[in-house]
């Protein structure tokens, strides 16, 4: 499971910078804006900072993988950490989190385990401490904790994905409507061993994230993961099944949606004789 997410994540980010699935709905967009841990939303409209952050974080992350180096991850964390010092607000705290998410999983490329799981540590406990999580937080931190797994003992796996789980689910609760939170029950289940229930409802999660618009508001300063990676796995999900038909299916309706999707692109090698 470990070199698994290593693998499809660093390879995705590496060889793919396109705009990928950087959408959100009204419904996240209002959630966020109107968080009670948030300052007022015109305060960080226009800070250069937040603009396109999540494509900043992704750039971040290559530009780490190819100079071998988590300068660039680094320094957007302190900036973000400095813009949050006096305002707790909850959305640049998420970015501050999303940050270390990706920061962890660069390190584990470079086989710094220790300096992976201190920094995967620092963006749950933030995300933890957010007086009112919306449903994004929660979605965020269901994926952060699934990462998080690698580093328990095998007495503690079952708990903490117990926990992605629940938070995943809450952030449904909050908004029904939230495909990241789809994605990441999707990845639970998924990536779960067979012998915790692992691997029995992934394709169903996975299904209504795909069919979730990703965006009918847009805004450069709030999340929007999830579309594309949803459609990888669910491609995966059929091929492992041996259900060829949908996965060629939804091969082909992802790799239109995602033209330039590198780790899309390669399943194209594992259908092409069905």
């Amino acid at each position: 499971m470990k070199n698994a997410i290593i693998y499809l994540v660093c390879t995705l980010f590496l060889l793919n910078t396109s705009r990928g699935n950087i959408m959100i709905s009204k419904q996240e967009s209002d959630s966020f804006i109107n968080s009670p841990a948030a300052s007022p939303y015109r305060t960080y409209q226009n800070d250069t900072l937040l603009i396109n952050i999540q494509a900043n974080v992704l750039n971040s992350f290559v530009n780490g993988k190819i100079s071998n180096s988590d300068k660039d991850l680094a320094g957007l964390e302190q900036e973000l950490l400095i813009m949050n010092r006096n305002n707790n607000n909850s959305i640049i705290t998420y970015w501050y989190s999303y940050a270390c998410y990706y920061h962890s999983i660069l390190f584990l490329s470079q086989k710094e385990n220790k300096r992976a799981e201190k920094i995967l540590d620092e963006g749950i406990i933030r995300l933890k401490k957010i007086a009112n999580p919306n449903s994004e937080h929660l979605a965020l931190l269901s994926l952060m904790e699934g990462l998080s797994i690698q580093y328990a003992s095998g007495m503690e796996t079952p708990g903490i994905s117990k926990q992605a789980r629940q938070n995943a689910e809450k952030a449904l609760q909050l908004d029904s409507l939230n495909l990241r939170a789809y994605y990441v029950l999707g990845s639970n289940d998924y990536y779960s061993p067979v012998q915790y229930g692992g691997g029995k409802k992934a394709a169903g999660y996975l299904l209504k994230a795909i069919r979730l618009k990703e965006q009918s508001v847009a805004n450069p300063i709030l999340p929007s993961w999830g579309k594309n990676s949803a459609y990888e796995m669910l491609i995966r999900v059929y091929i492992k099944q041996k259900l060829y038909a949908e996965a060629k299916k939804y091969y082909q309706e992802a790799s239109a949606l995602y033209p330039n999707d590198y780790m899309i692109i390669k399943l194209s090698e594992e259908i092409k004789d069905y």
